[in-house]
């Protein structure tokens, strides 16, 4: 659907998979290995919680928005020098972000990193699809899928590390200079592996939009799995202020705290490739958004009973991360097989929709400008009751329907 012609045959051998892991990360890295640096940013520039959360809030806005529109920009003009550019942006916003001198200056410089850097959250996953075989193509997102989860996991490490000894802004410098030996490498060895298309319309794609949003399984299934898997993201805007400035964890032991949670997030996509086939996409679902439930009313008693601490702040949520995991590859893989013609256009609607929920979610954050902690739980709880009721409406799908899409 998304691609108006052919991939090129005659075109050089695909991209070693260390430059597409380099390209995809430009998306998703920089948003966690800020996360340890948001208080010491915060008292640096005089910022309130909602004022330095809004970095967090506004690179997801910029995911969300890039995911729509770089799948139809690389169609038109061709992957490489779309890719080019959108790397060229997040580096300059890296600079930009590194010598902000007001918040308002970090927040713009946000935006447009995230803006630049979903060009290889997007394209590196069209590049490997264009230029590999079924067979290998498979082999190359599962790899992408795994650096990317690593890289979840070790940012906040890596992050708060570089906080602890060179201070906030050096990330923004770290992320800039790399980003430019990226840059470089595509430059060098990164081959177009889509023509340009002159018969390209706009008016395609958005019949595509129109037309899964007319789809109530693709409503239910994109929906349930925007709250399931981007509710969590209430508290990764949160979790610095909670477990470092209320619990008095340290920046270091954040990000080993932060490694548990995808620990938990590996252990449910572990399971849902088990379950795969066994059980019906429907009821893994709901089992994913009562276990959120449950996480979420955990974390309520603690707070309303002033026992929060280290302990019953992480048990839930590494829970919480376990049904994330458990609940993302049933829900993607229900919403991108509504309708096999639209597939590209799904999952850029899919991870626009995702990625857009994650941003709410983070802003609802800041309601609380002296303790984020009441609006993360109820963020996490509204979420989870969202994830219920979406995926109870979705429509019962044999198990079997769902082995190859989850596999």
């Amino acid at each position: 659907m998304s691609d108006s012609a052919a991939p090129l045959r005659s075109f050089s051998p695909a991209p070693s998979l260390l430059i597409l892991v380099g390209i995809t990360l430009s998306g998703t890295f920089p948003l966690h290995v800020f996360v340890p640096a948001l208080p010491s940013a915060a008292s640096d520039l005089h910022a309130s919680t909602a004022g330095i959360g809004l970095t967090i809030t506004l690179y997801v806005i910029g995911l969300s928005i890039g995911q729509l529109i770089y799948g139809p920009l690389s169609d038109r003009y061709g992957r490489r020098p779309v890719l080019l550019a959108g790397l060229t942006l997040f580096a300059l916003a890296s600079v930009a972000a590194a010598l902000a001198p007001s918040l308002a200056g970090l927040e713009w410089a946000r935006l447009a990193q995230a803006l630049g850097g979903c060009s290889g959250l997007v394209l590196g996953r069209a590049i490997a699809r264009d230029s590999s075989g079924p067979t290998s193509l498979i082999r190359r997102l599962a790899t992408l899928s795994i650096a990317m989860a690593v890289a979840t996991a070790l940012a906040p490490i890596i992050g708060a590390q570089i906080v602890e000894h060179l201070g906030w802004r050096s990330i923004f410098a770290a992320l800039s200079v790399v980003n430019v030996l990226v840059l470089f490498a595509v430059w060098l060895l990164v081959p177009e592996t889509h023509a340009a298309s002159r018969d390209f319309r706009t008016r395609r794609y958005l019949k595509s939009y129109l037309t899964l949003l007319r789809s109530s399984t693709f409503l239910s299934h994109s929906l349930g799995g925007a709250s399931a898997t981007t509710g969590i993201y209430a508290f990764l805007s949160a979790s610095p202020f909670i477990l470092e400035s209320r619990l008095g964890l340290s920046a270091r032991a954040f990000g080993f705290a932060y490694f548990s949670l995808v620990v938990g997030l590996a252990a449910g996509q572990s399971t849902a490739k088990r379950l795969a086939g066994s059980v019906s996409a429907r009821s893994a679902l709901i089992v994913a958004s009562l276990i959120m439930g449950a996480a979420s009313i955990s974390l309520l008693v603690s707070y309303l009973c002033d026992s929060l601490s280290v302990t019953s702040v992480m048990a839930p949520m590494i829970v919480m991360f376990f049904a994330t995991g458990l609940s993302s590859p049933f829900a993607i893989s229900s919403a991108l097989d509504v309708d096999q013609s639209v597939v590209g256009a799904a999952a850029g609607l899919y991870g626009c929709l995702q990625m857009g929920y994650g941003a709410l979610c983070t802003a609802a954050v800041g309601l609380s400008s002296n303790d984020p902690t009441i609006s993360m739980i109820s963020a996490l709880l509204v979420s989870s009751a969202i994830a219920g009721l979406s995926f109870k409406a979705a429509p019962r799908v044999p198990a079997s329907a769902n082995r190859e899409s989850t596999a």
